[in-house]
C-alpha cells in the first residue's frame, strides 16, 4: 500500500491514540488520588472504563499505524485487532450501561427519598459484578481467537483496491466453520450482545432525563430539596451520562451500518480513518466527560498533593441532605 494513501488512516490513529491514552491517563489519575479507604463503585467502573479505552487505542490503533506504514500483517495480528475490537467494543457498552444504571438510581434517590437509608452492604456485590462482566466479555469474545484468519484474495483479484486503500478491514476475516455457528454465534450472538445493552441504555436514558425534569419542577415548586454537594454531583453526573448514552449508541450504529451493511464501504480510500474514529471515538472523548461529573473534585486532588480528599461529598456542605 502506498504511504501517501495511508496518511489519512495515520492521522486518524494517531489522533485517537493520542485523545485516548491523554484522557484516560488523566482521568484515572485524578480519581485515584480523590479516594480515600473506601473504593466507591463508580470509581471501580471509570477505572474499567479507561483501561478498556487505553487497550483498545493502544492494541487496536497501533496495529492499524503499522499496518498502514505497509508492515506485512500477519494472521496472528488480524485475531488480535478483530478479538480486541469486539470485546473492548462490548465491555464499554456493559461498563457504561451499569454507569448509567448506577446514576440512575442515586437520581431517583433524590428525586423520590426511600423511607430506609440505603444499605452499605451493596458495594461487594458490585464488585462482584464487575468482575463477572470482565470474565463475561472475554468469554464471549474469545472463539474469534479461533475463527479469524487472514485472506489474500482480495489483493489478487482487485488490485484498485490494493492500490488506493487500506485492506485491513477486508484481510482479516471470521470464517466460521459451518452455516449454524455463523448464524447463531457471528451474525446474532454478537450483534445481541451489544445490541440489548443498548437498547435498555437508550430507556435508562430517557428515564434520566424524566427524573432530571421532576427534580427541576419540584425545585420551583417550592419544596425544599437541600443544597447538598451530592445531590449536585448526581446530578451534574446524570447530564453528563446523558450524553455519553448519546455519544456510544450514535458511534456504534454508525460504525455497524457502514461496516456491516454497506458491503462495499470498507474499499474506499478514507474508509479506514472514517472506520477508526467510530470505532475508537468513544474512548477518545468519554474521559474528558466523566471527568466532568466531579471536576470539583478532580481539579483538587489535581492541584492539593498533601491534601487528602474525602470520598464524600456532603461533608462539604454545612447542611445533610435526608437523600444522601
Amino acid at each position: 500500500m502506498d504511504l501517501n494513501h495511508g496518511a489519512l488512516e495515520i492521522f486518524a490513529c494517531v489522533v485517537m491514540i493520542s485523545s485516548s491514552v491523554v484522557g484516560n491517563t488523566l482521568l484515572i489519575f485524578c480519581t485515584w488520588r480523590c479516594i480515600n479507604e473506601h473504593l466507591r463503585t463508580s470509581f471501580t467502573l471509570i477505572f474499567s472504563l479507561a483501561f478498556v479505552h487505553l487497550v483498545n487505542n493502544l492494541v487496536v490503533n497501533i496495529l492499524k499505524t503499522v499496518y498502514a506504514f505497509g508492515v506485512w500483517l500477519e494472521p496472528v495480528g488480524c485475531k488480535v485487532i478483530v478479538f480486541t475490537t469486539t470485546c473492548t467494543t462490548t465491555l464499554a457498552i456493559w461498563f457504561t450501561l451499569y454507569l448509567a444504571l448506577l446514576y440512575c438510581l442515586k437520581l431517583c434517590r433524590v428525586v423520590h427519598p426511600p423511607a430506609e437509608a440505603a444499605s452499605r452492604n451493596l458495594r461487594k456485590y458490585h464488585l462482584s459484578l464487575l468482575f463477572a462482566l470482565w470474565f463475561a466479555g472475554i468469554a464471549i469474545c474469545s472463539p474469534l481467537l479461533l475463527y479469524v484468519q487472514k485472506t489474500g484474495q482480495l489483493n489478487l483479484k482487485n488490485e484498485t483496491y490494493q492500490e488506493f486503500s487500506s485492506l485491513i478491514y477486508a484481510e482479516c476475516k471470521t470464517e466460521y466453520k459451518n452455516d449454524k455457528i455463523e448464524i447463531f454465534y457471528g451474525k446474532i450472538f454478537l450483534v445481541a450482545v451489544d445490541v440489548l445493552p443498548l437498547l435498555i441504555m437508550l430507556l435508562v436514558g430517557f428515564r434520566i432525563a424524566h427524573l432530571v425534569w421532576q427534580h427541576k419542577k419540584t425545585t420551583y415548586g417550592g419544596i425544599w430539596i437541600g443544597n447538598d454537594a451530592t445531590e449536585t454531583e448526581v446530578l451534574r453526573a446524570c447530564k453528563y451520562i446523558l450524553l455519553l448514552i448519546l455519544l456510544i449508541t450514535s458511534l456504534w450504529i454508525s460504525y455497524f451500518t457502514l461496516m456491516y451493511c454497506l458491503k462495499n464501504f470498507k474499499y474506499y480510500y478514507f474508509a479506514p480513518s472514517v472506520l477508526t474514529v467510530l470505532s475508537s471515538g468513544y474512548s477518545a472523548v468519554s474521559p474528558y466527560l466523566l471527568m466532568l461529573i466531579n471536576y470539583k473534585v478532580q481539579m483538587r486532588c489535581f492541584c492539593c498533593k498533601d491534601e487528602k480528599i474525602p470520598v464524600s461529598l456532603s461533608a462539604s456542605s454545612p447542611f445533610v441532605s435526608p437523600y444522601a
